[in-house]
């Protein structure tokens, strides 16, 4: 397990402490922005599961595939620029209370867990599925494969509100940024477990928002702890 210790006890160590913070905000903020510049240069359609296995082949085979790796490759460092991201926060969330510690601990397990999956069952079955559009793969093996990507997407955006609520749940026992983190963190995540079955895309779409919100309230200075 993720181990995080120490509250600061002199002005240098919170000092540190703060430039930590805006480290930890740049490093959430810039996976965003990498991964919404690899999705506008990407140039694929959604391959959403259900569709007939001929339009998928239809779907992968008119993209460009250097153009479509190439972005899926940026893609894929801005989930590398996510874990030092993860890790600061999981730091910062975890200086006053035993509890705090371990929500937050809980929280750094669940992203490594996240980062992994989604290169592991993301990229590279998505990669596949484009390859074999390309050079006569069978259609219906393409589409299995782009299946793979699609359930691993759901499980995927379940682990990231269970990301958020763990934070919450810290922010809120460390009595720090208990607004936008926590409470915030809490209701994202919360609501994310119970609806990802049902709008996993919905809630993909809220967790970016809230992320993004994450980013923003760390990077600010003078920022309140409530």
């Amino acid at each position: 397990m993720v181990q995080f210790s120490t509250t600061p006890r002199s002005k240098q160590e919170a000092d540190a402490t703060a430039s930590y913070r805006r480290f930890a905000g740049g490093f959430a903020l810039g996976h965003v922005v990498l991964m919404l510049a690899a999705f506008s240069f990407e140039g694929v359609a959604a391959a959403e599961h259900g569709i007939a296995p001929s339009r998928l082949v239809d779907i992968y085979g008119g993209a460009s595939v250097g153009r479509a790796l190439g972005a899926g490759y940026v893609e894929a460092l801005s989930f590398l620029v996510l874990m030092p991201a993860i890790v600061l926060v999981a730091w910062l969330f975890s200086q006053r209370t035993t509890g705090g510690r371990l929500a937050a601990q809980t929280f750094a397990a669940l992203g490594i867990g996240y980062v992994a999956s989604t290169l592991a069952v993301g990229f590279a079955p998505g990669a596949a599925a484009l390859y074999a559009a390309h050079h006569g793969g069978d259609p219906s093996a393409i589409a299995i494969v782009s299946d793979i990507r699609n359930f691993g997407h759901v499980l995927q955006v379940a682990m990231s509100a269970a990301m958020a609520l763990a934070i919450g749940i810290a922010a809120l026992l460390q009595r720090l940024h208990t607004r936008w983190i926590g409470w915030g963190g809490v209701a994202v995540g919360g609501v994310g477990l119970l609806a990802t079955p049902l709008a996993h895309n919905a809630v993909s779409m809220l967790w970016l928002v809230w992320w993004i919100g994450l980013a923003v309230v760390l990077l600010r200075r003078n920022i309140p702890r409530v």
